[in-house]
């Protein structure tokens, strides 16, 4: 088997950090309409559970994992700022017959000028079906993540969020890490 010449890998090193050197160079581009997807996983990281005869609550941090997804869109006030909607799920079958979903209102809040990095939040309606049945509450979601260039408006982006769900005797917690695609 032949060894790659020193010039080849010089010149192919070279290349690799001419391209690199170009995309960083160019700021990611929020403009106008915007959407992303993804998948991965995470757990149910705990359940406050409150008990109606000894008034008291319960917190349980034992949570089995599943698979997680989002799907969000939305429009571009700035740079900075997007806006939009988003559905965030947590799933696991297998007699652990836990789904939970959050559908938000969300912003995307990008601090720096070179964008990349973003934290977001949304506020919305939750859903859950598990051991204790169907339950219909309050949302809320908690993430940050990253847009990686790979094309002109085309990113690369993981994610990690604090699903909240509040419900009337309950509250949940999942923690899930996704990977998606994102479009501007």
């Amino acid at each position: 088997m032949k060894r790659p010449s020193r010039t080849a890998l010089l010149a192919a090193s070279l290349l690799t950090l001419a391209v690199s050197t170009a995309a960083a160079q160019e700021k990611p581009r929020h403009d106008r309409f915007w959407f992303a997807f993804g998948l991965g996983g995470g757990w149910n990281a705990f359940n406050v559970d409150f008990n109606e005869i000894t008034r008291t609550w319960h917190l349980d941090f034992d949570g089995p994992r599943g698979a997680a997804g989002y799907f969000r869109l939305g429009g571009t006030v700035n740079q900075h700022v997007l806006f939009g909607g988003e559905a965030l799920v947590f799933w696991r079958d297998n007699n652990n017959e836990i789904q939970r979903v959050n559908v938000t209102a969300t912003a995307l809040l990008y601090p720096g000028s070179q964008g990349g990095l973003f934290f977001k939040g949304g506020f919305g309606v939750a859903g859950s079906e598990d051991e204790r049945g169907d339950s219909s509450g309050v949302g809320a979601t908690l993430g940050a993540g990253y847009d990686f260039r790979i094309g002109r408006n085309m990113f690369v982006t993981p994610n990690f969020d604090l699903m909240l769900q509040m419900f009337e005797e309950h509250t949940t917690g999942s923690l899930l890490f996704t990977l998606g695609f994102t479009w501007h």
